[in-house]
């Protein structure tokens, strides 16, 4: 049986997907996990650049990875737009 290039292109974005929401899910443990504590040291702490580069690095992943899923479990009918995203 032969694949179509549609028919690999699906499976490896459905591959992606699948690791993308283990990853979410590993980073969702780990925030209800040090949550409390993590918020406690951030608050008694004085503000500095390194600081706010920790709270840049310890939370953008998490926005771009759920923006990441959106877009990957979404689906859209309007191949041009597709085209124009994937680049």
């Amino acid at each position: 049986m032969e694949y179509s290039s549609d028919d690999i292109a699906a499976v490896r974005s459905l591959q992606f997907a699948t690791v993308s929401v283990s990853i979410a899910t590993i980073w969702i443990y780990d925030y209800a996990c040090s949550l409390h504590e993590e918020w406690t040291f951030l608050l008694r702490s004085h503000w500095n650049k390194v600081k706010g580069l920790y709270i840049v690095t310890r939370y953008l992943p998490s926005i771009l990875l759920t923006a990441n899923l959106y877009l990957s479990f979404t689906s859209n009918e309007n191949p041009s737009v597709c085209d124009a995203v994937e680049g």
